[in-house]
């Protein structure tokens, strides 16, 4: 499986795209504000992982205090 994020200004294009992608047999889905930042929080959490800049500890602290913000 591949994942494509694809960000743009105009909804008349958003949804040509989204119906591309229906035609060519993808799932799309259109992300709102909220949902984006929790990808990119989650993308950052996970390459930091891998990089050794992030531990177990520091992930689930600063997950911890998004829960309580």
């Amino acid at each position: 499986m591949e994942t494509i994020i694809l960000r743009g200004n105009s909804k008349k294009n958003s949804a040509l795209l989204l119906k591309l992608a229906k035609q060519l047999d993808f799932s799309g889905k259109k992300l709102s504000l909220e949902e984006t930042e929790e990808t990119g929080i989650a993308i950052s959490i996970e390459k930091g992982l891998k990089s050794g800049l992030l531990n177990d500890k520091e992930k689930n602290d600063f997950l911890s205090s998004l829960k309580q913000g």
